[in-house]
């Protein structure tokens, strides 16, 4: 129950901001597309590092067996990185506030799931 109404405020605060700030979207493009070659190398790496991670956190040394939100937690580091790359190469679309609330959103996601659950 919580979590629907966790996706409710974020969808709301989402659409809100994107009004609110007159972000242009990119209706014409495909749902999900890398900014430059930078950012696609930089989310394979952040991907292949976490993948890593995750698998020695769980395998190897069996610490975070139970832990499934750790994939929330690589969502908002990669919604976080977008978020720069787009502050730095697509400043005027204003798309980084986007990604920019994404992140902080998917990190307070975790850290709720953390603390008390």
């Amino acid at each position: 129950m919580s979590i629907i109404l966790y996706a409710i405020v974020f969808v709301s605060g989402y659409l809100w901001i994107k009004k609110k700030l007159k972000v242009s979207d990119d209706s014409d493009k495909l749902l999900y597309k890398h900014i430059n070659r930078f950012h696609l190398i930089g989310e394979l790496i952040l991907v292949a590092g976490s993948l890593i991670a995750l698998y020695c956190m769980r395998f190897v040394w069996e610490w975070r067996v139970e832990a499934y939100q750790d994939v929330i937690l690589v969502t908002a580091v990669l919604h976080a990185f977008r978020s720069v790359v787009e502050r730095r190469y697509k400043k005027d679309s204003k798309q980084h506030l986007l990604s920019a609330y994404a992140s902080v959103s998917g990190l307070l996601l975790f850290l709720g799931l953390e603390l008390f659950v």
